[in-house]
């Protein structure tokens, strides 16, 4: 009872009720499969949360390639590959076994068994074109690390959105105050807020419209 309840208070997920694409995902066949996952809403408001970052950049110019890093099952991708016809995403994972058979019917949409950790990672992100928007979702530990080393070091990668997961090691002292208030996952989103490049536009937003504790959203915007 009390999910439901955080269901039906997420603004992202009634937004995502009334889209066009929801009524899609829950009729098509390709598609079905993902609403049988019993944390289905939860991803939904994970994925429209940084939808939301990225959509103005999208609509203004949909030449921009998204690159979705650690992509699990794709809730992300589909979102976008749905909602933005016109955009390329690719889709990233080293977990070659999960099923993604409905990101096959998705003509602008690419899926891409890789480690993140990888060289193959790097030049895939330095050669995706001169406008590449960055998302993560779930990134643990030296990914979420691995994620910001790679936006600091490519400039066309214009758009991060990060939603870091499980804390990794960091010099806890130095945000001992901020743990005091407000606890250990938030050091550590503040941690890595500060390791971007400042030649970087960073925000960073505990987004309470997400089902889930792990809810601060970083983004890091670079000039064009």
């Amino acid at each position: 009872m009390a999910e439901a309840t955080t269901v039906e208070r997420s603004s992202y997920v009634q937004s995502f009720k009334k889209l066009r694409i929801a009524k899609l995902i829950n009729e098509r066949p390709e598609f079905r499969k993902l609403r049988r996952k019993n944390t289905f809403w939860k991803e939904v408001s994970e994925a429209m949360a940084v939808r939301e970052r990225i959509k103005d950049l999208l609509i203004r110019d949909p030449s921009h390639v998204v690159i979705d890093a650690c992509s699990g099952k794709g809730f992300l991708t589909t979102l976008v590959g749905l909602m933005h016809p016109k955009t390329k995403v690719i889709s990233v994972d080293i977990d070659e076994g999960a099923d993604r058979e409905h990101l096959k019917y998705l003509k602008n949409v690419e899926f891409i068994n890789m480690d993140i950790m990888s060289e193959e990672f790097e030049k895939l992100v330095r050669d995706a074109g001169e406008k590449v928007i960055l998302t993560g979702i779930h990134l643990c530990r030296d990914l979420s690390e691995r994620f910001i080393e790679l936006v600091n070091r490519y400039d066309n990668v214009k758009l991060a959105v990060l939603m870091p997961c499980c804390e990794g090691k960091f010099p806890r002292e130095k945000y001992q105050f901020i743990i005091d208030e407000l606890g250990v996952y938030e050091g550590w989103c503040c941690y890595l807020k500060d390791k971007f490049s400042q030649d970087l536009k960073v925000r960073i937003k505990r987004d309470k419209k997400v089902i889930s504790p792990k809810n601060v959203v970083i983004t890091a915007e670079r000039e064009s």
